[in-house]
């Protein structure tokens, strides 16, 4: 009990909570990074949305959605817990006035850029997440919803016998039954077509790299705070932890944000 009262009720050990979640959520940019790459195939979207399918239909996938959200929850309230306690701490700004100080606008203000990103995260979540799964989807060619790797949102039936179930992702099978019935069309959708749309608005694509852009000064500061909190601080290691944090900070935002402007200048 004494190890967990220090972890959840001290300020050390509420910044090892930090930092271990936030080095937990690295990984997760990670997996996101290397999926959403998919985006920039030539393929009409096959790719990507094969890949939507395997993380929405993969149960073990599921579980990690929910580990995934549990460790953002955690991070943002020990974010804030920590914010609150250093702002009774110092009560007078004082590093505003040393803007040649070693402390960077970003480095104090981690609580302004983690809102940000954490905003842009809700945004992102009810755009392609939240329609992806509750969108209602349009009237699509069978065999395209197949060749695609659409997600039926409707069931389809006939005869009063359910065909297909809302949810499912057509198989041959699947097609040849629906055609012997003459249905030539079912409601569907897919990620990639979301993604498009989503991006074709210039304001929405703007939000993207401006929000990346915050994302990426975010990592630098927190990757390298992660490691000086669990201890790892070595004259050999910590240069290329260092350095590590700081191509992080730059490759991840730098490709999130390509996403957007390649989508929108391909429409």
């Amino acid at each position: 009990m004494s190890i967990l009262s220090t972890l959840f009720k001290h300020s050390i050990g509420q910044k090892l909570i930090m930092g271990l979640t936030g080095l937990f959520l690295v990984t997760f940019l990670v997996v996101h990074l290397s999926g959403n790459l998919q985006l920039f195939m030539s393929d009409n979207g096959v790719a990507f949305n094969t890949y939507t399918k395997f993380m929405t239909t993969n149960p073990l996938i599921r579980v990690a959605e929910w580990i995934l959200f549990a460790g953002f929850i955690v991070h943002i309230i020990y974010a804030i817990i920590l914010t609150r306690q250093n702002r009774k701490a110092r009560p007078v700004r004082y590093a505003y006035s040393n803007p040649k100080g070693s402390s960077t606008w970003f480095s104090r203000n981690m609580g302004v850029t983690g809102s940000i990103v954490f905003i842009f995260l809700a945004v992102h979540l009810y755009m392609f997440w939240g329609i992806f799964h509750w969108g209602g989807g349009e009237m699509t060619p069978v065999n395209d919803v197949q060749k695609y790797v659409y997600k039926v949102t409707d069931d389809v039936t006939a005869g009063g016998n359910t065909l297909v179930s809302a949810g499912d992702y057509l198989d041959e099978k699947m097609v040849a039954t629906l055609q012997s019935q003459n249905v030539a069309q079912v409601k569907a959708i897919s990620m990639y077509d979301i993604s498009k749309k989503s991006f074709g608005n210039p304001l929405i694509s703007l939000f993207y790299v401006i929000a990346m852009v915050l994302l990426g000064f975010h990592l630098n500061h927190g990757f390298q705070s992660a490691f000086r909190t669990l201890g790892f601080v070595h004259e050999k290691y910590t240069p290329f932890l260092t350095k590590l944090g700081t191509a992080i900070s730059v490759l991840f935002p730098l490709v999130f944000a390509a996403m957007p402007i390649y989508l929108y200048l391909t429409q």
